[in-house]
């Protein structure tokens, strides 16, 4: 009986734990969102080409570079969103929600306008057969941005619940409009396509989710507001640029240097092992809106990262346990046989993997408390990795070994970082305590 009692309080604690709750649900959301986003991967692996998949994941890995904005206007939005909700300003987040939506659907336009323009030149400069692949690629890059906005809302305000929700509509969305183009026989134009039809529908169906906590706002001077967004960005942008530079230049570069077939194999592997990143990758989700509530009213967030920090390392050792104990089945799984020229790579590209969550984690947290100087890190570490790719790229493993090489000296960088702030708050707080 006592150990019932024992039990059921456990359980009834650990349900009331925002931790582990919000990740439960936040991961459980993401994880069925990413199984399709990662399912139309292992469709797409099928139904093209070696050399078209090869294409369409360049394409991505473009995408994930110029989206770099989206991200950072995200991070922005979320930490902004979160502050307001803890205030209690609701006016505020009403009138913000409207004039960001709008702002991001011209900045798309704008992207669409550029890609279109410039066609025929970007097509073959990047060595791409389809030379009007750049326009599909426009309308999913100009529409990608409008899903920024409801889904920082929704993690802002600790709704995770419906973003959980939205994430696995969203993935299902994403898997069916490309796959039935495909099948139609529009190729890698159809799956851009159906991107952008996808992306237009979550962002009314997220919208329609936040509809029932906006209020009937009256307009007031929010340019104050759009002006803390723009500073906290400017630092923000360089950090996510670094992080997509980090983890999609080696794509790139693998397309420039290597053949259209082994560019694709190295895609495979990358596909697969990124499924690493978006399963552990869910921890900073949920820690990032927190402990900015936290930090803006001046609660003590130092254990509530810590048990942060001890699940994302659990998560990450299991996950890459996984990778290297079972890399043949994952891509016999996966992919099929095609793709079997991957299965050598996958232990060693997810070591990296697990090195890129880790470092990701540790920069959200540095922006979650304000410290965006952790930028200052990443830049030389861009820059190795560039250069000794472009020197050293004699097989595949020698740029994998890069870049585990470059992602562990940052992480190493950015733990220091972390051991002198904690030190350097604390020493402040004595000295207050002994002022007063």
């Amino acid at each position: 009986m006592e150990l019932d009692m024992f039990s059921l309080s456990k359980i009834k604690y650990i349900s009331k734990d925002s931790v582990l709750t919000g990740t439960l649900i936040v991961t459980v959301g993401i994880f069925i969102g990413s199984f399709f986003s990662y399912l139309l991967q292992f469709v797409l692996g099928r139904l093209l080409t070696v050399s078209d998949y090869g294409t369409f994941n360049a394409l991505l890995a473009i995408a994930n570079i110029v989206g770099v904005p989206g991200i950072v206007f995200t991070t922005s939005i979320i930490k902004i969103s979160a502050e307001l909700k803890a205030k209690e300003q609701y006016n505020k987040l009403t009138h913000i929600y409207w004039k960001l939506s709008w702002l991001t659907l011209l900045f798309g336009l704008s992207l669409f306008l550029i890609f279109s323009i410039f066609n025929r030149q970007l097509s073959e400069n990047l060595n791409f057969s389809d030379t009007f692949i750049m326009i599909p690629f426009g309308v999913y890059i100009g529409l990608s941005f409008l899903m920024t906005v409801p889904f920082a809302y929704l993690q802002g305000l600790l709704k995770f619940k419906a973003y959980a929700f939205s994430n696995i509509l969203g993935g299902i969305i994403r898997f069916g409009a490309p796959v039935i183009l495909v099948i139609l026989g529009f190729g890698v134009r159809g799956v851009f396509y159906g991107l952008a039809i996808s992306f237009l529908l979550i962002y009314l169906f997220s919208t329609l989710i936040l509809k029932k906590d906006f209020i009937n706002y009256e307009k007031e001077k929010v340019n104050h507001i759009f002006k803390r967004i723009l500073l906290f960005s400017l630092p923000v942008l360089l950090i996510n640029l670094g992080m997509m530079l980090l983890n999609n230049i080696d794509i790139i570069l693998v397309k420039r240097f290597f053949s259209e077939s082994i560019a694709g194999y190295y895609a495979g592997t990358v596909t697969i092992g990124k499924i690493l990143l978006f399963g552990a990758g869910t921890v900073a989700v949920v820690m990032f809106p927190q402990i900015s509530s936290d930090c803006s009213k001046g609660v003590d967030y130092s254990k509530k990262f810590k048990n942060f920090l001890l699940l994302q390392l659990l998560l990450v050792a299991g996950g890459t346990a996984i990778f290297a104990l079972f890399p043949r089945l994952i891509t016999l799984v996966l992919f099929g046989s095609k793709f079997l020229p991957s299965v050598d790579m996958l232990p060693q590209f997810s070591i990296f993997v697990a090195l890129y969550v880790l470092i990701n984690f540790m920069i959200m947290y540095f922006l979650a408390i304000g410290k965006t100087k952790v930028y200052l890190f990443q830049l030389p570490a861009i820059a190795a990795q560039y250069l000794l790719i472009v020197l050293f790229h004699n097989s595949l493993s020698q740029v994998i070994w890069i870049n585990i090489a470059v992602a562990a000296f940052l992480l190493a960088a950015v733990l220091l970082y972390y051991v002198y702030d904690v030190s350097h708050r604390n020493r402040s707080s004595l000295q207050a305590g002994k002022n007063n």
